[in-house]
């Protein structure tokens, strides 16, 4: 079965300080371009094109950036899942393919190799960590304080990885009535891929009802509040009105509002109910198209061809 394709939902995004990893082993090529270095295995021909989609993607981040230093971020390419492993020195799920060290401006990605075979993109693995590293450079004051839901909330949103087809999990545990609180996910996700997956759709959607129900720039209001050293639940409270319990409480409540629609197929009886009505429906149309088909060939034989026709000056 084809992966529900969620880039950011297999990237893994670790908060360690810059001593918590390691440079990993082999040999590297270095490829520098403006805003970023690029360490890749010699057997290895992705060094230029990570460099270009970093490089096309930074001006982006343009707001994100602006009153911060930042340094050029490395990006280090594994060839193999177990240098990816060794690499990273921390827990790391099985499934990840990519994580960041905002602290130290460094992210370390898997073989693209490996990433196509996962049917993911690239260019939204590469995306998705600068966000990361550039937030924690802008946040570096509080950034392993402030909760995990947010910081990848805003790490999918600004990368733009969400599509019109990604709310599917979503919807299955609004209908499934399984949401997970955010508080859950305040210091980590949970193991499995699939409840993974559903944490990461549902930091994402939390961040764009910030930009729905407030607008965009109450969504900068709080990152800067943060990278001034405020804590989430200052900065919601300030900006929205809400310490994060209220917050957590409205935006569940608002799924339930926003996906109304969905509920009307959470009853199996109305989903076959809907589904029969459907099929009938479709059988009365065939039958009509039929039957005006008829009516019209029976119209076409009733008339007489002009060649056919008595001439009445040979009568």
């Amino acid at each position: 079965m084809k992966k529900i394709a969620y880039l950011c939902f297999l990237i893994l995004y670790i908060l360690f300080s810059p001593v918590s990893h390691s440079e990993p082993d082999g040999e590297w090529q270095v490829l520098e371009s403006a805003h970023f270095l690029i360490y890749y295995h010699p057997r290895m021909t992705a060094g230029q094109e990570i460099a270009d989609l970093a490089e096309d993607f930074y001006p982006r981040m343009e707001r994100l950036i602006d009153g911060i230093s930042m340094g050029k971020i490395e990006i280090w390419v594994c060839e193999t899942q177990e240098q990816f492993q060794s690499s990273v020195h921390a827990p790391i799920q099985d499934w990840a393919i990519g994580c960041a060290f905002p602290l130290s401006r460094r992210i370390v990605i898997q073989n693209p190799r490996i990433v196509t075979e996962r049917e993911f993109q690239l260019s939204q693995v590469i995306r998705h960590e600068i966000v990361h590293v550039i937030f924690g450079q802008r946040t570096q004051n509080t950034i392993g304080d402030i909760p995990l839901w947010f910081v990848e909330g805003v790490a999918v949103y600004l990368s733009g990885e969400w599509k019109p087809h990604d709310h599917d999990t979503l919807l299955e545990h609004i209908v499934s009535k399984s949401i997970l609180p955010l508080a859950e996910l305040t210091y980590r996700f949970p193991r499995s891929e699939k409840l993974a997956q559903l944490a990461y759709a549902e930091s994402l959607n939390a961040v764009a009802w910030i930009v729905e129900t407030a607008g965009s720039e109450k969504l900068w209001e709080i990152i800067d509040l943060l990278g001034n050293g405020s804590d989430l639940n200052a900065a919601t409270e300030k900006t929205l009105g809400w310490n994060l319990i209220t917050f957590d409480a409205k935006w569940r409540e608002s799924l339930s509002q926003r996906y109304h629609w969905v509920a009307l197929f959470s009853s199996s009886y109305l989903f076959w109910g809907a589904l029969t009505l459907a099929f009938f429906l479709g059988y009365l149309l065939i039958r009509l198209r039929r039957r005006r088909r008829l009516i019209k060939l029976g119209q076409e034989e009733s008339q007489v061809d002009a060649f056919f026709r008595e001439d009445e000056s040979y009568k």
